[in-house]
């Protein structure tokens, strides 16, 4: 194929797929955002416009299959068809920009990239997948930098990064020839060296005042015992599998999963009198764990998402026993439950409850919170009414979401526009995605100026504070009980991004407007050469 016959050419395609897979949750390499879209965008220029697309598009989906093997929890054809999808809508402001930069003219053109991909990154989280891949998240362990997203969301920084990008490929296309992007060159380095002292300045300790802090324990654990005793009630041998190795990709997790979906359909069959019994000695042991952290002096507990597996028929015992741990020991425990609703187990039927009940010191429960964003795909639950809960605490106000709802920047606005100090986000992950995905619930914290705790089954727990600063973590693969004590903020700090919201995204989407209509007017009425001079 011509395309891809010279050497410049195919030197441009092989750093644009390894820059974009080095993007990967895997590795998360920081520095490959800032050059990534420029080999991409220099690769597209090396060709007409529709051969451009093909070039394109083969770069993001080799690189998502590269990037996203074992992360995303699909079956592998599933795996394919989802990787090429997300490269497709991937390719969009790629694309888009290679049709518009060829009348592209003065130094604002360099802002064109920047504004369709923030465009781009902005709207696509409103669909299922949320910002997960988001290029914002890969700066995410520059923690001054990373402050930029208390004023403008992540869409600052992703802004940023494609802004820098788009200078690279602009010089390089005019040879390196420095006065083609003298002016845009020297406000972006200023804007970033501005961003990087006021981040510094923010986060140092001298500026800081005193928090009162509480003392806060996240619980965590795995329970597939569970699937080990269904399996066996059903089939009558007991699979030999190391369970500690088992992760949502494994091929023995989807066997033992057999034995589970048996029992969802039908959890009063006398087979599984031992599963039940099992279910509700692990409930038991998880409530005295929650006890000893709470006489330790913990007056915040929360368990890990859905760690407590029960039946609709079994669940009120379950709750009467956690209020009543709660009330005898004088602390407010987020109660997390994978809730099974029998029936017919279907593709697209919705089986499980996945919800936190949040109870107080007196027993009472406070708020039941239903996950907002069940994963696509994978998990069969109930969706919630999209709405974010705050409680009045003794403590600050607490606010409660589950796990993915955090990759939705406009749900946990919710908790920021509330004035909620600490946000409990009990969790479930996998090794292959940790701990980037913790990484990721970190920027909500410094969006909305609250602190986070993030008890995480089978990855990487953190508690941060509402700078981004981690003060507590523990990692599921080390020994013993998977508990996770820090002291956190019992008041929020104020953020501009949790009173303004999506401006920056927004004034992308109208700068873009007014560009297009700038565009129509250079094509009828001059010849003026692009900063991106291409085929």
């Amino acid at each position: 194929m011509k395309t891809f016959t010279n050497t410049k050419t195919t030197t441009l395609w092989l750093l644009a797929t390894i820059s974009f897979s080095l993007l990967s949750v895997k590795w998360m390499f920081a520095p490959a955002a800032w050059v990534a879209p420029a080999f991409l965008i220099l690769l597209m220029k090396e060709h007409k416009p529709w051969k451009s697309l093909l070039a394109g598009l083969s770069v993001l989906y080799v690189s998502s299959l590269i990037g996203g093997y074992q992360v995303i929890p699909f079956p592998t054809l599933v795996f394919v068809v989802v990787a090429l999808i997300g490269a497709m809508k991937h390719m969009i402001p790629f694309f888009l920009f290679r049709l518009l930069s060829k009348k592209a003219t003065g130094w604002y053109a360099t802002l064109l990239f920047p504004c369709l991909y923030v465009a781009y990154d902005y709207l696509n989280g409103f669909d299922g997948a949320g910002t997960w891949g988001s290029m914002g998240y890969t700066q995410v362990n520059n923690d001054a930098l990373m402050q930029l997203t208390a004023v403008t969301g992540l869409w600052g920084i992703t802004f940023l990064v494609t802004w820098a990008s788009a200078l690279l490929a602009a010089g390089y296309s005019n040879g390196f020839s420095f006065s083609s992007i003298k002016n845009p060159a020297i406000v972006c380095s200023s804007v970033f060296v501005v961003i990087l002292i006021g981040g510094s300045i923010r986060i140092n300790s001298l500026w800081q005042e005193e928090a009162t802090t509480v003392r806060v324990a996240g619980i965590t654990g795995q329970n597939l015992e569970l699937l080990q005793s269904t399996y066996e009630a059903v089939f009558g041998s007991r699979l030999d599998v190391d369970l500690s190795k088992l992760t949502q990709t494994s091929p023995a997790l989807q066997e033992l999963n057999k034995g589970l979906v048996k029992f969802i359909e039908n959890p009063t069959d006398p087979i599984f009198a031992a599963s039940h019994l099992q279910m509700e000695a692990f409930q038991d042991s998880m409530l005295s764990v929650a006890k000893k952290e709470a006489v330790a002096g913990a007056k915040i507990v929360s368990f890990s998402e859905g760690l407590l597996f029960t039946t609709k028929a079994t669940e009120d015992k379950l709750i009467a026993k956690a209020r009543k741990v709660a009330m005898e020991n004088q602390f407010y425990l987020l109660l997390t439950m994978a809730s099974v609703i029998p029936g017919e187990v279907t593709m697209g039927s919705k089986y499980l409850e996945n919800k936190a009940l949040f109870i107080g010191p007196d027993g009472q429960v406070l708020n039941t919170f239903f996950k907002n964003k069940p994963v696509p795909l994978v998990e069969p639950s109930i969706q919630g009414d999209g709405k974010i809960p705050v409680i009045n605490t003794e403590f600050g106000r607490i606010a409660i979401s589950i796990c993915y709802d955090a990759d939705f920047p406009y749900l946990m606005r919710q908790a920021g526009q509330q004035g909620a100090d600490i946000v409990l986000l009990p969790s479930g992950d996998w090794k292959e995605i940790a701990p980037y995905h913790a990484w990721m619930a970190k920027v909500r914290a410094i969006e909305n100026g609250f602190s986070l705790l993030r008890p995480v089954s089978n990855a990487t727990s953190i508690a941060s504070d509402y700078y981004g600063k981690v003060v507590g973590s523990n990692d599921f693969s080390s020994a013993g009980e998977h508990v996770m004590v820090s002291h956190l903020a019992t008041k929020g700090i104020a953020t501009v991004y949790s009173k303004m919201g999506d401006w920056l995204a927004w004034g992308c989407l109208v700068g873009l407007v007014a560009f297009l209509g700038d565009f129509l007017l250079i094509s009828l009425t001059s010849n003026s050469a692009s900063i991106f001079p291409g085929k």
